[in-house]
């Protein structure tokens, strides 16, 4: 059995990655008819919303495009500076196109910004066009066409248009991150602690909602997601290919006075949560699933990269 410590102070680096609510199954959709004014109109505000989002990321991928011509152009550079700076280039436009992770060259900085604020305005919009509708439902007295919307709107937005929310999993207890061990891309690789490497996409996870808070984790650079083996105590954290299964999902339990702290609930095992073997604060400390001792072995951070 493990022992309480006397919990340590942490600084998270950024602010907490909250996972909506969302419907698991899929939520009826609101299909437009020549009849049905309302659901044409919905359609054409969602086709609007899919298009600002896409303005959006081909404006960033123009500034990479001309980031690249610049840095070719630039003959007082060194050739293998330069060269090294094109690859980075090329590296960071192709996880942002595949991925959506966030460009760290500085010269990204306000196009990427610029992506994040029209992204949100895309976002609002579109969520109040989905109210809209619902309200010109009520209205109608289709009640169940508007609670319809409602729930629609909740799946577009989570697996729309708009990429995923990026976080890395850092602990409270060690500061360290979850990454594969020793690098690897296979399935049933392992999941352990490790020293923040910045860039290093195995480890990056995607946070997917799904119904009632819970979700899942994919890691970005295999596209695999998070798991336990068993609903054991002790039951080994692995990546693995997309499954039925309630072994890879998650939902994130905030600690309470711990800002951007939370506990990783399974739900195939709830209450368990998944911890820190050993409560090791070295990398290398394996992930495994634990009965919930509220201690900061058990809490996490889903924090954006840097």
């Amino acid at each position: 059995m493990r022992a309480r410590l006397f919990l340590i102070p942490f600084v998270l680096f950024a602010s907490f990655v909250v996972a909506a609510d969302e419907k698991k199954a899929d939520p009826p959709k609101v299909e437009a008819k020549d009849d049905d004014p309302v659901a044409e109109q919905l359609r054409k505000d969602k086709e609007t919303y899919a298009a600002a989002i896409e303005k959006a990321k081909q404006d960033v991928l123009k500034a990479f495009d001309k980031q690249y011509e610049t840095v070719k152009n630039n003959k007082a550079l060194k050739i293998d500076v330069q060269l090294a700076q094109l690859e980075k280039i090329e590296a960071e436009k192709k996880a942002f196109d595949e991925n959506g992770v966030p460009p760290t060259l500085a010269a990204l900085k306000v196009a990427f910004s610029e992506y994040r604020t029209q992204q949100k305005k895309a976002e609002g919009a579109c969520k109040t066009a989905f109210e809209k509708a619902a309200k010109a439902y009520r209205d109608k007295n289709d009640i169940k066409a508007a609670a319809a919307v409602l729930e629609e709107m909740k799946e577009f937005l989570a697996s729309g248009p708009a990429p995923a929310k990026l976080v890395v999993i850092v602990s409270a207890h060690s500061g360290k991150v979850f990454g594969l061990k020793n690098g690897s891309e296979e399935e049933n690789t392992r999941i352990i602690t490790a020293d923040y490497v910045k860039g290093d996409q195995t480890q990056l996870w995607k946070v997917l909602p799904l119904a009632d808070g819970w979700m899942h984790l994919e890691n970005v650079k295999t596209g695999m997601f998070l798991e336990v083996d068993n609903k054991n105590n002790g039951a080994g954290a692995n990546i693995a290919k997309k499954k039925n299964s309630d072994l890879q999902v998650w939902k994130p339990v905030p600690i309470p006075n711990q800002k951007d702290t939370i506990k990783l609930v399974s739900k195939a095992a709830s209450p368990k949560v998944l911890a820190i073997h050993g409560r090791a604060k070295n990398a290398g400390a394996a992930i495994v699933l634990w009965d919930d001792e509220n201690i900061t072995s058990d809490w996490f951070g889903l924090l954006p990269p840097k």
